[in-house]
């Protein structure tokens, strides 16, 4: 498996920066495992909760994040 580095800026009047080293077997799985356990109190935590979270997070204008992937 892949090691991604995922950081998200949280939304809301209380900002912060979320980061996190994660392991997926591809990068829309890693960044589901971010979404679990970093973001998902922002959003609902379902399928579509995860959708609004990667469409934030992949803004062409404001990303609301960044993945690097790091290698296996």
């Amino acid at each position: 498996m892949s090691k991604y580095a995922i950081a998200f800026i949280t939304p809301g009047k209380r900002i912060q920066l979320r980061h996190s080293i994660v392991e997926g077997e591809n990068r829309d799985s890693a960044l589901r495992s971010f979404f679990n356990g970093n973001a998902s109190e922002y959003y609902s935590n379902d399928e579509h909760g995860f959708l609004y979270f990667k469409e934030d997070f992949f803004d062409e204008v404001n990303p609301s994040g960044s993945v690097i992937e790091l290698g296996a």
